[in-house]
């Protein structure tokens, strides 16, 4: 970014607070934090544009646009990287702020908007100009967006530092410490900060790090969006990845740990296996080296959520071109060799699940302590746990937020369904308790107004403390499965065409 461009930033933050108020405002609160917060969504968390026509290319405003682009042959095209973009010529398309509603895509699922953790996040600021989101263009490289949010921070913080309130704040702070900068990043987001924090002194002036089921090692779920997919027909996931092959973005989501199994042995995956069932050489190979710079990184105060409980994508076998994955681990003993059956010789397997998108333990950095939360993997940064916490880092009011994570309930749902047709959302937890089951309407404003399709359901106690509703939506659109026995809800978003 030139040094207009900062300027130009920098006038945009001043402008922004004149317009909410912040000049002159009330006096500042000693019972919030006096730091900055920037909030940095996960892939597909920011709504894109294309800058010559204003055309909303992702982040539309209802359900309907998505699948019927995703129905349309070529119809997200225009987020596929051109090759002047390939080539680093970026612009062409430009990021609008945090998605405001939810959204979807084959595959990948729905992915929830930000508005409840930013919300909650308000009351524990001394104002609200503290607070920031940081959208960027999650289709181009991790360390280009990280260049960009090394210069968010800076602009963000000085623009704050100068806020009234933030002044005023600043006489309840034992001895006097200037506001620094929290960052709350969820899935690529946590990407993109440990990519930053690779650029010398981007984070001079950050406290701290929380990271929301940021994929540290990567996912087996970017190799299934990326592969050939057979098995896998229809139209809306052939456009997927169509797209997913041309974008760095997705690649940069390839897992960086051993995963493939090949005959008895487990290995990491390379470049040649990624162009061998569908992804692109070159972009694989950047993830790749990423991925060993990012094992380096070191985010100041980092703290980690990891999603837990959930059936999720762990390694893989490729023969012949295609992709056969496995929604289980392996274990490894102290010098890092496969625990084997003493009988058999075979890899003993585990499933460590996760949060449905990235297996567990590969959103684990280094020595970097983690909180588990039972919990889908866009879920997270609206549950109300998770977002305890992240309030909890702004205040100081630190825990390790073991009494916070729920339980043990993992939720099954599918991506897609068709309307008019029963399909079935199993859970399961291993407490002797009741699942209450809800369908709800995740564009309503409040619950009130929530279509609730709890009355068309059976809860049934099912073998191994497992539990099934089987359910039929009667119109298109996209829905917000829940299942909860006590604590926070696990939701899975669900589209139906």
């Amino acid at each position: 970014m030139s040094n207009n461009s900062l300027v130009e930033v920098r006038l945009a933050y001043s402008r922004r607070m004149k317009s909410l108020g912040g000049i002159g405002s009330s006096r500042a609160r000693s019972d919030a934090t006096h730091d900055a917060v920037l909030v940095i969504p996960g892939i597909m968390g920011t709504r894109l544009v294309e800058a010559a026509t204003g055309k909303v290319l992702w982040g539309m405003g209802k359900a309907a646009e998505y699948a019927g682009r995703w129905d349309l042959e070529g119809g997200m095209d225009a987020l596929a990287l051109s090759p002047a973009e390939r080539e680093g010529e970026f612009g062409r398309v430009v990021p609008r702020g945090i998605i405001r509603t939810p959204s979807w895509a084959p595959l990948l699922g729905g992915v929830e908007p930000y508005d409840r953790l930013l919300k909650r996040l308000r009351n524990v600021v001394v104002h609200p100009d503290a607070i920031a989101e940081f959208g960027y263009d999650w289709r181009l490289p991790t360390e280009y967006n990280a260049q960009r949010l090394a210069q968010a921070v800076e602009c963000h913080l000085a623009a704050w530092r100068e806020h009234p309130q933030s002044r005023a704040a600043r006489a309840f702070v034992p001895d006097g410490r200037p506001a620094g900068v929290v960052l709350i990043a969820h899935s690529m987001g946590g990407l993109v900060a440990a990519a930053a924090s690779l650029i010398p002194g981007a984070m001079a002036d950050v406290r701290a790090v929380l990271t929301l089921g940021s994929p540290f090692h990567g996912a087996v779920k970017a190799v299934q969006v990326l592969s050939e997919g057979r098995g896998l027909p229809g139209l809306p996931k052939e456009n997927l990845r169509r797209l997913a092959r041309t974008l760095p973005g997705i690649h940069d989501l390839l897992p960086s740990y051993r995963c493939l199994v090949v005959d008895d042995d487990v290995v990491a995956l390379d470049a040649a296996a990624v162009e061998s069932v569908g992804g692109d050489r070159e972009l694989a190979q950047r993830s790749f080296d990423l991925h060993a710079r990012l094992r380096t990184a070191v985010l100041p105060g980092h703290r980690i959520i990891q999603g837990t409980t959930q059936q999720t994508l762990q390694s893989l076998r490729i023969s012949a071109g295609v992709a056969e994955f496995l929604s289980v681990g392996f274990s490894r003993h102290s010098d890092d060799t496969l625990v084997r059956h003493p009988g058999t010789g075979v890899p003993v397997t585990t499933d460590h699940k996760g949060d449905g998108t990235v297996f567990r333990y590969a959103t684990s950095h280094g020595k970097v302590p983690t909180i588990a939360v039972a919990q889908q993997h866009t879920a997270l940064p609206r549950t109300g746990s998770v977002i305890d916490i992240a309030c909890g880092m702004l205040t100081g009011a630190a825990h390790d937020g073991s009494h916070l994570a729920g339980d043990d309930l993992g939720l099954e749902v599918p991506d897609q369904v068709d309307v008019g047709v029963p399909f079935d959302i199993l859970a399961q937890t291993r407490r002797h308790r009741n699942v209450t089951f809800t369908v709800e309407d995740p564009y309503a404003i409040s619950p009130s107004r929530a279509r609730m399709m709890g009355s068309s359901m059976a809860r049934v106690r099912g073998q191994e403390d497992r539990w099934s509703a089987r359910i039929t939506l009667t119109s298109p659109g996209l829905y917000r499965v829940g299942a909860s026995s006590g604590s926070d809800p696990v939701t899975r978003l669900v589209m139906a065409v």
